[in-house]
């Protein structure tokens, strides 16, 4: 398949590809890779975890896959079993495929079809929070809770972003670092992360904006919600968004982080506590 329209070079994606097959032998034993077959093509998720409970589907930001929740489905593997989900056309294993967002959300109603578990949580950052909130929208039939951090399409992107964009290009060889201290705000990235994500940003060609979700949207989402974000985001701004969602989804769960970046990712334990408070709740309720 040709990756041009999701790659500057076939050399740049094959590199891209090479950094991600290192971060997919960091998985612990227990999770394994799992294939989904779709109409968008064949979907790759790394799974593991408690099969007793809700299967929680994990979906990523833009720009990279599921490896960023290793450390995440490692603890949220004692409430459920995890999915740490490729999106297509993103630089991961599902199809290598640019599909419009209208698609994308079709293509995670077929792989929650596919998923044995019930309930479903959907547990989504940035590109992936939209996607969470948007497919919670569409059909909200077994979904149990839905978890954003750092959510995109719920308000537009703080024009100053691009500043620090056009920074960093004009940093040269320093601007992948400028863009990391902007975005992770004081917490480390390990090496083989930061080696994935110096690669993507050189050669991967990132999508444009995901849609805004509308009032009546955010007013349909009736389950648990819970919004975990960084005060200090600089590409989307917190607190409109914390401000839109307790208007329009008064029961949300808001959680910022004074520190936190568009990088942040709340501790894992504290995703776990909430997600098990509002799973044990619906049980008292049904």
């Amino acid at each position: 398949m040709d990756l041009g329209p999701m790659f500057r070079s076939p050399e740049g994606a094959e590199a891209v590809r090479a950094a991600y097959g290192r971060l997919l032998q960091r998985w612990p034993s227990a999770f394994r890779p799992v294939r989904l077959a779709t109409g968008l093509g064949e979907g790759f998720a790394m799974a593991g975890g408690n099969g007793g409970g809700p299967a929680i589907l994990m979906l990523h930001g833009s720009g990279s896959n599921g490896a960023v929740w290793m450390g995440a489905a490692a603890e949220l593997g004692k409430i459920g079993r995890c999915y740490a989900l490729d999106l297509p056309g993103e630089p991961g294993n599902s199809a290598p495929v640019r599909c419009n967002w209208r698609d994308m959300l079709g293509w995670l109603g077929e792989v929650r079809r596919q998923v044995p578990e019930r309930p479903l949580v959907l547990l989504g950052n940035s590109l992936g929070g939209w996607l969470a909130m948007a497919s919670a929208v569409d059909d909200p039939k077994d979904v149990a809770a839905v978890m954003t951090i750092c959510p995109a399409g719920l308000a537009p992107r703080r024009k100053t972003y691009g500043w620090y964009a056009r920074m960093a290009r004009w940093a040269g060889k320093m601007g992948p670092r400028l863009l990391e201290r902007v975005n992770l705000r004081g917490r480390k990235m390990d090496d083989d992360f930061r080696e994935f994500f110096d690669l993507a940003g050189r050669h991967f060609i990132y999508r444009p904006s995901v849609p805004m979700l509308t009032d009546d949207e955010l007013r349909r989402l009736s389950m648990p919600i819970g919004y975990w974000a960084g005060r200090k985001d600089v590409l989307l701004p917190t607190k409109k968004i914390a401000r839109r969602l307790r208007r329009l989804v008064p029961h949300a769960a808001v959680f910022i982080d004074r520190d936190g970046g568009h990088a942040y990712h709340p501790p894992a334990a504290a995703l776990g506590e909430w997600l098990s408070r509002e799973l044990s709740l619906n049980e008292e309720d049904s």
